[in-house]
């Protein structure tokens, strides 16, 4: 009995503490209105001895509480006055058996600017989480459609028309081609005209992704799942795209265990997040994207062939640059319209400089054209890009860095006849003692423009002050 009741006595210590902290005023009074219980010190100075067994109408001005002991109804978030401030009060009967045997009255708020402060806060936070969905809904948005895929190539422009075709449907697409050759274009585009265009757009790249944090991010985990996850849990990429498509770039590097999942998925329309054993229904298209061969991955072993068959229900291929070579002056040209904004006057190539781009390989394809127009602008300072504007390897290429060309070539053959002082047989003295006079004689020629010069030597302007630099000539900036 002895530690019952010290044990009753700390639970109703703990009980008056939390009536302490979590109000501003309390009070309690038996069915007939004497105050029992009260807790209004700090409001109004009064302590809970001098007023216990007196009625709450002499204590508490504009008080209800006698009124809710004959109603028995409650009364929630009243404006009350009380000590020339208007509080907000909430009055409670309360009952036993059917039959009223008290009531208690709280304040939350002991001024209504904190009401009002509360609301702001209230309201900010609303704004917040707008303009998060927002951005959200922003980020997880087709940004290309069929308009933006530039081409003139017939087999690219079947492949628009197949890729039309697919996006009216819910069937999945897996789009395969080298880097570069534009396949995210197609997956934006293909969404963006499908019914599914008012739902989100979610990527991800499964080769960006380490293989044990995979999973979690396709289909999320719930809360305290393992050891380092959020205590909110959290929403995967699939249940994020709910109602829209999920585009799976480079799907070549999941891993097997994953494919398997991820099979299952597409075979029952469900998932289970991480450490939870709930199903989510999940309604979503899938666009796949990869650079490799998934037929030949699928003989080797690398790749599950049902999954492959599921995802390829649709395939389009797209050739590489090096396939349509007819593509490559119009998207230079749009290129370069695209990139204009950015320089004083509009540049274009010229002719030697655009036949060393259709000759090129590119590797890189669409990506590494791009990559190209925008260094050649750069670098070159009238309003026409020549070979010697281009990027390095790609005079390297073209031969240019050999001095080949007829004007480089009959300047260096004049300056052997002119002067080859070269007392020793070091090459390397050799070779700038006629740097020096070719150099010498293209400023002479060109009347010392170092621009006209350095065209004239088939280099760039910055080259021929590295060279004139080196060989101890006078540089000045023009």
């Amino acid at each position: 009995m002895e530690r019952s009741y010290e044990e009753l006595k700390r639970q109703m210590e703990m009980i008056d503490e939390f009536i302490e902290q979590a109000y501003e005023g309390m009070a309690i009074v038996d069915a007939d209105g004497y105050i029992t219980k009260f807790n209004y010190e700090k409001l109004l100075g009064i302590k809970e001895d001098e007023v216990l067994g007196k009625h709450v109408t002499d204590v508490l001005e504009n008080t209800r509480l006698d009124v809710v002991l004959k109603t028995g109804k409650s009364e929630i978030g009243d404006i009350q006055v009380i000590g020339g401030k208007q509080v907000i009060a909430s009055r409670i009967p309360i009952e036993r058996d059917g039959k009223i045997i008290g009531a208690v009255g709280t304040i939350l708020f002991k001024d209504l600017a904190e009401v009002k402060y509360m609301a702001d806060y209230i309201d900010n936070m609303k704004r917040q989480m707008r303009d998060y969905k927002q951005e959200l809904k922003r980020l997880n948005q087709a940004k290309y459609s069929f308009d933006n895929i530039i081409t003139d190539n017939s087999r690219m422009l079947g492949l628009i028309e197949s890729a039309r075709k697919a996006a009216e449907t819910h069937s999945t697409v897996c789009i395969s081609g080298e880097s570069g050759t534009g396949k995210e274009y197609f997956a934006h585009s293909i969404h963006k005209a499908s019914p599914r265009h008012y739902g989100p757009f979610v990527r991800i790249n499964c080769a960006a992704i380490p293989k044990d944090l995979l999973e979690s991010e396709l289909f999320g985990y719930a809360p305290g799942a393992f050891t380092g996850a959020s205590s909110a849990g959290k929403i995967g990429k699939f249940e994020l795209a709910s109602g829209g498509t999920i585009f799976l770039d480079e799907i070549s590097a999941m891993p097997l265990e994953m494919q398997s999942k991820l099979l299952r998925v597409l075979e029952e329309r469900e998932f289970e997040k991480i450490g939870s054993n709930v199903k989510i229904d999940v309604d979503v298209r899938i666009i796949s994207a990869t650079n490799e061969d998934l037929r030949m991955l699928v003989s080797k072993d690398k790749f599950r062939e049902d999954l492959y068959y599921r995802l390829e229900v649709v395939g389009i291929k797209i050739p590489p640059l090096r396939e349509r070579k007819d593509d490559i002056y119009l998207l230079a040209e749009n290129f370069l319209n695209s990139l204009k904004a950015s320089y004083a006057e509009k540049k274009q190539f010229s002719k030697s400089a655009l036949n060393v781009l259709i000759s090129h390989e590119w590797p890189g394809n669409v990506r590494e054209l791009r990559n190209v127009v925008e260094s050649s602008m750069s670098m070159a300072e009238g309003n026409t890009i020549e070979i010697a504007d281009l990027p390095e390897y790609l005079r390297i290429m073209a031969g240019e860095d050999q001095a080949t060309s007829g004007e480089a070539t009959d300047l260096i053959t004049a300056s052997l006849e002119m002067s080859f002082s070269c007392d020793s047989l070091n090459l390397k003295h050799c070779v700038e003692s006629v740097e020096r006079q070719a150099i010498l004689e293209a400023m002479r020629k060109n009347k010392h423009s170092k621009t006209d010069a350095a065209k004239m030597l088939g280099i760039h302007r910055t080259q021929l002050y590295k060279k004139m630099k080196k060989l101890g000539l006078e540089v000045e900036e023009e």
